[in-house]
C-alpha cells in the first residue's frame, strides 16, 4: 500500500529540486530593480508589529501613502494573510479623519480592526519540513495585477512578508516582485490570481549566488 506522508514528501522533495524549466533574468534589469527597492525602503515606517500582527506604512512610487498589513490566519497556523490599502481609502470609507492621519497608532488601530474588509485573498503559506518544505504564496487577482505594474514598492512588501517565513526572506522578497512583475501575463491564473512557491533549499542559496529558483505559475525560474 502507498504511503501517503511518504508521497508527499517525496512530491515537496521535488518540488525544491525539480528547476529543468528555470529561465535566468537578465542582470541589468535585475540590477535597476534592486536600486529602486533601496530607495524604496527608506520610506517605511513599522506602525505595530507583535507575534500575530504585522502593519507598515510606505510611500508609493506616485508619492502616496499606503499600508501593508498580515496577520496570523485563525483557522491554518501555516498560513498568514496579507492585505495593501491606501491611506486615501481610510479617509473615503470614514475609517479616520484626516486630522488623525498624522497619528500612527489611531491608523495602526483602525487598520487592525478593519484589515478583514482590505483583504482580496492573498496568503502565504508554509509546507513539509526544514528541509523538503519551503513557502507558497497566493496572490489574488486584485493585487496579483498591482504587483505585475513593476512598482518598486512592491518589492519591499514583499520582503516584509517574506521576512521570517522564508531564510533570507526580506531580500528575496524584490526577486519574487521582479518575477511576477516580468511573468504575471504567462503564469497568472485563469482568474488572473498567480502562485509562487520558493523551497527553503533553494533560499539558502541566495547568499551565495545572489539568485533564487522559484516556481511562479507552473513553470521555475532563476531570478
Amino acid at each position: 500500500m502507498r504511503d501517503p506522508l511518504r508521497s508527499r514528501c517525496n512530491k515537496e522533495y521535488v518540488d525544491a529540486i525539480d528547476i529543468s524549466n528555470n529561465i535566468p533574468i537578465s542582470e541589468e534589469d535585475l540590477k535597476k530593480a534592486m536600486e529602486k527597492v533601496s530607495e524604496t525602503s527608506k520610506n517605511m515606517n513599522v506602525l505595530k508589529e507583535t507575534d500575530k500582527e504585522k502593519i507598515v506604512s510606505f510611500k508609493k512610487d506616485d508619492g502616496s501613502i499606503a499600508y501593508v498589513i498580515s496577520w496570523a490566519d485563525e483557522k491554518n497556523p501555516n498560513r498568514t494573510n496579507f492585505a495593501f490599502v491606501d491611506q486615501s481609502e481610510l479617509v473615503s470609507k470614514k475609517l479616520i479623519s484626516t486630522a488623525s492621519l498624522n497619528d500612527s497608532s489611531a491608523v495602526a488601530t483602525v487598520i487592525s480592526a478593519a484589515k478583514v474588509s482590505f483583504w482580496n485573498g492573498s496568503y502565504l503559506e508554509t509546507y513539509g519540513s526544514a528541509t523538503t518544505g519551503g513557502v507558497h504564496i497566493h496572490f489574488s487577482a486584485k493585487d496579483g495585477l498591482w504587483l505585475a505594474g513593476g512598482a518598486a514598492t512592491a518589492a519591499v512588501l514583499l520582503g516584509i512578508i517574506l521576512d521570517g517565513p522564508l531564510p533570507f526572506g526580506d531580500a528575496i522578497g524584490a526577486l519574487v516582485a521582479f518575477g511576477i512583475a516580468t511573468f504575471y501575463w504567462a503564469e497568472s491564473n485563469s482568474d488572473n490570481s498567480i502562485d509562487v512557491s520558493i523551497p527553503y533549499a533553494n533560499a539558502l542559496q541566495y547568499p551565495l549566488t545572489g539568485h533564487v529558483s522559484m516556481k511562479i505559475g507552473s513553470h521555475w525560474y532563476t531570478i
